[in-house]
C-alpha cells in the first residue's frame, strides 16, 4: 500500500513540474486612441439634459489646465469641457465602449490602461472609469481632484486590474459629472484593455474548457466547459489531494477560501478526458 502511494504521489508530483511549464501570453483586446473627429464604431454616449457632448479628435489646449503650458492631447483625444456648457446645469455624461467576450477569448487576466485628464474648478468634477461585470456596472476608479497641477502640461495615466470583472459581455464605461457645478471638465488621450491568454488545456482541446481567474483573487475559480464537468480535484504543491468535487454542470465555481495562498494543480475530468493546471492562489 505504502509503495502504491508513493508512485501516485510520485506521478502528482511530475505532473506539477510539467503543468508549471504551461505557456500564458499576453495580447491587446482593445485599443482607441480617439484620434479622429467621430465617435468611434462601437462605441456609445448618453448626454446630459443640457445637450453637450463628447468633443472627438480634439487636439487643443485643455481648458483649466494652465496658460503658459497647458495640457494637451497632441494626437488627438476626447474631451467633455463642462465650461463651455455654461449655467450651473448638472452635466453627468457617460462614453461607453463596445463589449467584448474574454471568456471566448480564453482570458484568465485583464487590466485597463488609460491616459486622461481631469480638470476640476473649487474641487468640482468627478472622472470615473465602471466595467461591466456581466450582470452589473463595478466602479474600478474614480479622480475627483485634478490629475496634475496648472501649467504642469501633463496627463495622468492609470492601470487598472480588472480580472475579476472577467465575463463574455465585458465593456467599459467612462462617466464624467460636474456635480452640479460650473466647472472645466475631462478628457481621454488613451484607452488600451490588454489580457493574459490562457494556453488550451492538455487533455481537454476543443470542449471549450476555460478557467478564471489566475491569479485567484477573491478565493473563487470559475470552470467553464460547452461539456458537463464531471471532476474536479485540487492538489498542493507535494502532490496531495486537498479537495474535491464532481458537478455534473457546465460551470463550477470552485470555493478556495479554505487554502493558504500559494500554487495549486487543478485536475479536471470532462467525457472521460482529463486535463490539469496550474493556479495561484492570492
Amino acid at each position: 500500500m505504502k509503495n502504491q502511494n508513493f508512485k501516485k504521489m510520485k506521478k502528482i508530483s511530475l505532473l506539477y513540474i510539467l503543468v508549471c511549464v504551461g505557456f500564458m501570453a499576453n495580447a491587446q483586446l482593445q485599443h482607441e486612441d480617439f484620434n479622429a473627429a467621430n465617435l468611434p464604431n462601437g462605441w456609445s454616449v448618453t448626454l446630459p439634459e443640457s445637450g453637450c457632448t463628447w468633443k472627438f479628435g480634439y487636439t487643443g489646449s485643455l481648458k483649466g489646465s494652465g496658460l503658459q503650458n497647458p495640457a494637451s492631447f497632441q494626437s488627438g483625444g476626447v474631451v467633455f469641457n463642462d465650461y463651455d456648457c455654461g449655467g450651473f446645469e448638472n452635466n453627468t455624461t457617460e462614453l461607453i465602449g463596445p463589449k467584448i467576450n474574454l471568456i471566448e477569448k480564453r482570458i484568465v487576466e485583464a487590466s485597463i490602461e488609460i491616459t486622461y485628464n481631469l480638470r476640476t474648478f473649487s474641487n468640482d468634477g468627478i472622472f470615473e472609469v465602471h466595467v461591466w461585470d456581466g450582470t452589473v456596472w463595478q466602479n474600478v476608479s474614480t479622480t475627483s481632484e485634478s490629475t496634475h497641477p496648472k501649467n504642469s502640461g501633463e496627463n495622468e495615466t492609470s492601470f487598472i486590474d480588472v480580472s475579476q470583472y472577467i465575463n463574455s459581455d465585458f465593456k467599459v464605461k467612462f462617466i464624467y459629472d460636474d456635480e452640479n457645478s460650473l466647472t472645466w471638465g475631462a478628457g481621454i488621450d488613451d484607452y488600451k484593455l490588454t489580457g493574459v491568454v490562457s494556453s488550451e488545456v492538455a487533455g481537454l482541446e476543443n470542449l471549450g474548457f476555460i478557467y478564471y481567474p489566475n491569479p485567484v483573487i477573491n478565493n473563487e475559480l470559475t470552470l467553464l466547459s460547452s461539456k458537463e464537468i464531471s471532476a474536479v480535484n485540487v492538489y498542493n504543491n507535494i502532490g496531495q489531494l486537498i479537495m474535491s468535487k464532481k458537478p455534473a454542470t457546465l460551470e463550477s465555481k470552485l470555493n478556495m477560501q479554505s487554502l493558504a495562498s500559494g500554487a495549486y494543480i487543478v485536475q479536471v475530468t470532462i467525457n472521460e478526458q482529463v486535463g490539469n493546471f496550474k493556479v495561484i492562489k492570492q
